[in-house]
C-alpha cells in the first residue's frame, strides 16, 4: 500500500523513527537555515555528505519517491537556469573577481568561473535539502509532528491543522488512484498511456 502513495509517513524500524518529533523539527529546521546562510563549500559538502548517510539509514527506497524527486531534480535544474539567465554575473559581484571561461567582456552572458562556482553552490543547498525535508515527511508522525509544533509554542489549533492536512495528504492520493483506476475501467484512458 505504501508504494501506491506519492509521499508520506512510512513506519520503519529506524532510529530516525523512533526520535522524537521535535528533535527532529529542530535539527532540520536548524540545518536548514544554517545550509541556507552559508556559502562555505566545505561546509555544504559536509551536510550534504551527512543528510545522504542520514537518508540511507532512514531506509526510504528511491521507488518510494522517484516522482517527487524527479520533480524536485526537474524545478531545480530550472531554477539554476533562470539564476544564471536573470542574474549571469551575481557570482561576479559576490567574489569580487571575474575570470571569464566562455564569451567576452562585451557580452550579457558571457560565462564566469565564478557564476559556475556560485550556481554549484547553490546545486549543494538543494542537495543536502531534499533529503532532509524528505526523512523528515517520511519518518515523523503527523500526530508527533503536531506535538512536536506545540511544544516549541505555535498555538494548538496551527498544529493540529497542520497534522490533519499531513494526514489527508495520502487520502487524496489514494482517493486519485482510485478513481483514476475507475475511469480506466470505464473505457477512459488516463494513464501514461492516453494520448
Amino acid at each position: 500500500m505504501q508504494r501506491d502513495l506519492l509521499i508520506g509517513y512510512n513506519d520503519q524500524h529506524t532510529f530516525l523513527n523512533r526520535l522524537s518529533g521535535s528533535t527532529k523539527l529542530l535539527c532540520f529546521v536548524g540545518l536548514s537555515i544554517i545550509g541556507m546562510m552559508t556559502y562555505d563549500t566545505r561546509y555544504l559538502i559536509g551536510v550534504m555528505l551527512f543528510s545522504v548517510i542520514l537518508f540511507r539509514f532512514a531506509k526510504i527506497r528511491y521507488q518510494d519517491i522517484s516522482f517527487v524527486l524527479n520533480v524536485i531534480i526537474g524545478f531545480s535544474v530550472l531554477n539554476l537556469i533562470m539564476v544564471y539567465v536573470f542574474a549571469p554575473h551575481y557570482g561576479v559581484s559576490i567574489y569580487g573577481t571575474e575570470h571569464i571561461l566562455l564569451g567576452s567582456h562585451d557580452h550579457y552572458f558571457n560565462l564566469t568561473t565564478e557564476q559556475l562556482f556560485y550556481e554549484f553552490n547553490l546545486l549543494l543547498k538543494y542537495t543536502f535539502a531534499v533529503p532532509l525535508a524528505l526523512i523528515f515527511l517520511m519518518t515523523t508522525n503527523p500526530s508527533e509532528f503536531a506535538a512536536s509544533l506545540n511544544k516549541i509554542g505555535i498555538s494548538y489549533r496551527i498544529s493540529y491543522s497542520v497534522a490533519i492536512a499531513l494526514r489527508y495528504i495520502p487520502d487524496v492520493q489514494t482517493d486519485y488512484r482510485t478513481i483514476s483506476l475507475a475511469q480506466q475501467a470505464r473505457g477512459f484512458e488516463i494513464s501514461k498511456k492516453a494520448h
